[in-house]
């Protein structure tokens, strides 16, 4: 984790990352920030300065200095195999990419082979960096996933302060990033606990873990190669319970369903859904019919049968 920024090495810290000072741009800030969840159990201190003598003391120096990752020097042309030119970020995150993405996964318990971990890297890369890198090299200005890092910058009515600036951006954007590495993680692993589970639908209707699950774009997918598709898919509720939510017929087609719940019981509540359903543990039905819930795995089956059966 950063401990820190100022102009001079720190010695209470294991590692010491070095970028140019003054005015900071999209391209190193986030080249730091890849650092730091590479190094995310090391503390690390960034030494913003032009001074070379002091940049050759560091153990990691982007965007100056040049080095490996400046990539300012005369006749740079390092390009990706697309075709796009290299910039700091970019240099960082093909060198430290793989170990930030490992360390995220860690934290959130996630396991994926070497080959799942280089697809997020190069998907990231394509996304993410990629934009930062052009914008930077002036080939491309456009809004990418970065573009208010220029808003921390103190503004001309005000005594600038930079370290404390770029301090401040480097957080957001340290745990932004952090959370686009989650993302694609949790959709490589719900995509293999998914195809688990597949093999387990019973009647049309799929269980699975948790309600955060981000299910929908995969078993869409899924019911349109299969005969026998997922109608419903249910999970334990928050709150307590159990859910149902219906599933798409295509991800066009956002406020329709395969089998909606019967009409009767749109909006009905603990107090009338009993009767009305016929389901004594039943708790709620939403108005659009696309989502129900019980108290009990076996209401909320029952619940899905019931519309898969009327319909």
């Amino acid at each position: 984790m950063i401990i820190g920024v100022g102009e001079k090495a720190s010695t209470k810290s294991a590692m010491n990352f070095g970028t140019h000072n003054g005015i900071f741009h999209c391209d190193e800030v986030v080249g730091i920030a890849i650092l730091e969840i590479a190094y995310m159990n090391t503390d690390a201190y960034v030494v913003r300065t032009r001074n070379l003598e002091e940049l050759n003391k560091l153990d990691i120096v982007i965007d100056i200095g040049g080095g490996k990752f400046d990539h300012h020097m005369a006749g740079f042309n390092v390009c990706r195999a697309t075709g796009e030119k290299y910039a700091s970020a970019g240099l960082v995150w093909k060198n430290f990419g793989e170990e930030a993405i490992k360390n995220v996964m860690v934290k959130e318990n996630i396991s994926l082979n070497d080959n799942e971990i280089n697809t997020i890297k190069e998907e990231i890369d394509k996304e993410v960096i990629i934009p930062v890198d052009m914008e930077d090299n002036g080939e491309k200005i456009s809004n990418h996933t970065f573009s208010f890092i220029p808003k921390f910058l103190p503004s001309w009515l005000e005594t600038p302060n930079y370290d404390n600036a770029f301090s401040r951006v480097e957080s957001f954007v340290i745990g932004i990033l952090k959370e686009i590495i989650k993302d694609k993680a949790v959709q490589v692993a719900t995509k293999k606990e998914l195809q688990k589970r597949y093999e387990n639908i019973n009647d049309g209707i799929l269980e699975i873990p948790a309600q955060t699950m981000p299910w929908l774009e995969d078993v869409v997918n899924y019911n349109e190669s299969h005969n026998h598709s997922v109608k419903f898919v249910i999970f334990p509720y928050p709150a307590g319970g159990w859910a149902a939510q219906s599933v798409l017929p295509s991800i066009e087609r956002k406020f329709d369903q395969l089998v909606p719940f019967p009409k009767k019981w749109a909006g009905g509540n603990e107090k009338t859904l009993p009767e009305i359903s016929g389901i004594q543990d039943a708790t709620f039905c939403h108005n659009g019919r696309f989502f129900a819930r019980s108290k009990t795995k076996e209401s909320i089956l029952k619940m899905c049968e019931i519309a898969i059966t009327t319909n």
